[in-house]
């Protein structure tokens, strides 16, 4: 195996890989403005829920009531037609204790459905708003996902003919040389294979900038094997 130009090919091959890093992060990448108004809608969205909820309660309590108070009211007047008839002043006192029983409780009924009616009015008022709003945000939302979804599919055909380019070059690395680098390159967010560079009289790995003791840059020279950093890990290349 010529060590050298296995180095020199993946090297070459680890600046493809970078290319196809770089292009799945924009296609990961959401562009601000949409990201703005992603995080507007869904904010209306979840508040339109969340009253909707609120109206669904508040409606289930005032029609409890309004059922309460149409079967109270129309006891109350069946008690007043019944008093009418009564054939003793005993009758007609216990008609009307009665019928006060049932006018008090139609009178707290009241109170408490009048502010459920207002509260209704409210909630269905903020409800109507935030539909407008959302209508009025829906065409600019659509019009940028829209775009976004097109600047992805340009970019993944990119990305696989990048991707194609790579595996036909990585053909011509030795299988063992390819596997270390991979692994390392998963382990080293992204950088699998670094450059030897001189600095004065030292050689330090360009990826951590790791003073190189003497012994591994002079094995790294010789390019008869697989020579890797002593502090990152990644494989030493001596360059062009």
């Amino acid at each position: 195996m010529d060590v050298a130009a296995a180095l020199a090919e993946l090297f070459q091959l680890q600046a493809k890989d970078l290319e196809l890093d770089q292009l799945e992060e924009e296609i990961q990448k959401l562009p601000p403005e949409l990201a703005e108004i992603r995080t507007q809608w869904e904010e209306r969205l979840d508040r339109l829920t969340e009253l909707k909820e609120q109206l669904k309660q508040v409606r289930r309590e005032y029609e409890r009531n309004d059922l309460e108070l149409k079967d109270l009211t129309q006891k109350r007047s069946k008690a007043q037609e019944e008093q009418l008839l009564a054939e003793s002043a005993r009758e007609v006192t216990q008609y009307e204790n009665r019928i006060q029983q049932l006018s008090t409780r139609i009178d707290e009924l009241t109170e408490l459905t009048l502010p459920l009616i207002e509260e209704m009015e409210r909630l269905e008022e903020a409800i109507g708003a935030l539909e407008a709003e959302l209508s009025e945000l829906k065409p600019k939302l659509e019009e940028l996902e829209a775009e976004n979804e097109a600047r992805i599919q340009e970019l993944k055909a990119a990305f696989e003919e990048k991707r194609a380019e790579r595996e036909a070059m990585a053909k011509g690395i030795p299988v063992p040389v390819l596997r270390e680098y991979e692994a390392i390159r998963r382990a080293r967010r992204g950088l699998g294979v670094a450059r030897m560079i001189k600095v004065g009289e030292t050689f330090r790995c360009e990826a951590c900038s790791v003073q190189l003791p003497t012994h591994v840059a002079q094995k790294v020279y010789q390019g008869k094997q697989l020579v890797r950093c002593p502090s990152c890990g990644r494989i030493l290349w001596k360059g062009d």
